[in-house]
């Protein structure tokens, strides 16, 4: 797999973004998205763990799957209960621009739920 993008860097071997940190429009914190292993295609192994509040979780989720392209089949979501909200991680294999899209797209949809 080779390094596609300028938003990547080599770590020990592993081609990745750097780590990103942000505040979504409720407020909370999201954490790390991660660009790995770039192959022929310019699909990468992408991964984003973020912090949902409980009441926030369905409106996500809700909103990645009405994304106008379909979630790929190599896909994975887990949601973890954590102190006053959910941990959620989300893996998958596809286009890191596609990625970036559709996570934008149901961040950007918490703001508008009440």
């Amino acid at each position: 797999m080779q390094e596609r993008g300028e938003f990547v860097q080599s770590v020990e071997g592993i081609w990745r973004a750097p780590v990103s940190t942000g505040k979504n429009s409720s407020g909370a914190t999201w954490g790390t998205i991660r660009f790995l292993g770039y192959d022929s295609g310019g699909r990468a192994i992408n991964q984003v763990d973020i912090w949902l509040r409980e009441d926030e979780l369905p409106v996500f989720v809700r909103a990645l799957v009405a994304y106008p392209l379909p979630l790929p089949t190599d896909y994975l979501q887990t949601a973890e209960l954590c102190e006053d909200g959910f941990s959620v991680r989300i893996r998958s294999h596809e286009s890191p621009k596609t990625f970036v899209s559709r996570l934008s797209s149901a961040l950007g949809c918490l703001g508008q739920s009440a």
